[in-house]
C-alpha cells in the first residue's frame, strides 16, 4: 500500500494547548472571563471538552502575558485591571510600535501593504466614531506590522505585551485621546503609502 502524501493546501495542525489557550483568551479579552473571577480547572475542562493538561499550559501561557494570577495552592484567577501597569505597558508598547513601523513597513508586499490600509481606514472609521473596539484595532494593525519585521525576538515580544495591554485598556469613551489616536493611525497610513 502506497503511504498518502499530505495536502500542501491543508491548513498545519495546531496543538490543543493552543486551541485552548485562544479560546480562553478571546474570553478573558470580551469579559466572559471577568477579572478577578477564579478559575477552576475542572470547570475550564468541561467548559473546554479537553483533558486537564492543555488547560494548565493555557493558563501558565497566560499568567506569562499578565492575564491570570497564579499563587500556588491558593488561587488561579483572572487578572485585575491596574490602570499603573497599564500605563506602563502602552508605553513600552508605543515605543515597540514605533520600532514595527521602522521595520515592518519596507518588507511588506503590495497585497498586504494594501490589506493593512484596507485595516486602517476601518479603524480610523472607528476613532472618529469613538467605537471603544477601534483603540485594540489600532494596536491589531500595529501588530500586523511588528509581524512583518520578519524579527521572531521582536513579534515575540510585542504580541504578549500587545495583548495585555489591549486587556487592560479603559472601557470608558472619555478615557481616551481620540484625536491623538486618529494622528497615530493618521501616520501608519503615510508611512504604508510610502
Amino acid at each position: 500500500m502506497p503511504i498518502p502524501t499530505s495536502n500542501p493546501d491543508a491548513a498545519p495542525r495546531r496543538l490543543l494547548r493552543e486551541v485552548v489557550f485562544e479560546k480562553m483568551l478571546a474570553a478573558i479579552v470580551d469579559g466572559t472571563l471577568e477579572p478577578g473571577e477564579r478559575l477552576n480547572d475542572d470547570q475550564l475542562v468541561k467548559w473546554l471538552g479537553v483533558s486537564r493538561t492543555p488547560v494548565r499550559e493555557a493558563i501558565a501561557q497566560l499568567h506569562t502575558y499578565g492575564l491570570v494570577d497564579i499563587e500556588a495552592n491558593r488561587f488561579t484567577r483572572v487578572a485585575a485591571r491596574d490602570d499603573i501597569v497599564y500605563a506602563e505597558a502602552a508605553q513600552f508598547l508605543a515605543g515597540l510600535h514605533t520600532l514595527a513601523r521602522e521595520w515592518g513597513s519596507g518588507n511588506l508586499d503590495a497585497a498586504t501593504r494594501k490589506t493593512l490600509l484596507g485595516s486602517i481606514a476601518s479603524v480610523t472609521k472607528q476613532l472618529k466614531a469613538h467605537d471603544l473596539d477601534g483603540p485594540g484595532a489600532l494596536l491589531d494593525v500595529q501588530g500586523e506590522l511588528a509581524k512583518a519585521s520578519g524579527n521572531a525576538l521582536f513579534v515575540g515580544t510585542e504580541e504578549p505585551l500587545r495583548i495585555r495591554v489591549n486587556f487592560l485598556r479603559p472601557r470608558e469613551i472619555d478615557s481616551y485621546d481620540w484625536d491623538a489616536l486618529l494622528a497615530v493611525a493618521d501616520e501608519l497610513a503615510e508611512a504604508l503609502k510610502n
